[in-house]
């Protein structure tokens, strides 16, 4: 890296990593399924520069603080999603007691079209839950994976 920027054969190199989705001069985009194996692991415990390392990142090639950023907005962009799903369950509930207020025509249409705008949320809520969750599992198989191979060598 020169003057913060990353020469062609690093991007090049950067590019050729399954972690990463696109490498520009100065920025890194991190495929989905990478995020979500480094969150699942950092809130497991594991240190982030460790976790860049395995997945070919080294911290002295993108440098410590671009991981440290990482962490934070992506912990960040986990708390506005889950604040979002509450939000919409609020917001459901006003609309709801509005609805109260009015005619029993408009009432019964509109309530069931509330209704599956809070079952969709609710549904997408879980998703992400089990989305989650998943991914834990898939780590825990891959770590144990790891150990019985190296136990079979």
């Amino acid at each position: 890296m020169v003057d913060g920027k990353f020469t062609a054969k690093e991007r090049a190199y950067l590019a050729s990593l399954p972690a990463v989705e696109s490498v520009s001069a100065s920025h890194i985009r991190y495929a989905d399924s990478f995020r979500i194996e480094v969150m699942c692991r950092y809130n497991a415990g594991e240190s982030p520069a460790a976790i860049f390392r395995e997945a070919g990142l080294d911290p002295k090639l993108i440098g410590y603080k671009r991981i440290e950023r990482c962490i934070a907005r992506w912990k960040k962009q986990k708390e506005r999603d889950h604040r979002g799903g509450e939000r919409a369950s609020r917001d459901d509930l006003r609309i709801i007691r509005h609805h109260d207020l009015m005619g029993d025509d408009t009432q019964s249409s509109e309530m069931e079209s509330q209704d599956m705008l809070s079952k969709l949320t609710q549904a997408q809520l879980i998703i992400n839950q089990c989305d989650e969750l998943i991914a834990k599992q898939a780590l825990r198989i891959d770590e144990l994976e790891r150990v019985l191979r190296k136990l079979v060598k």
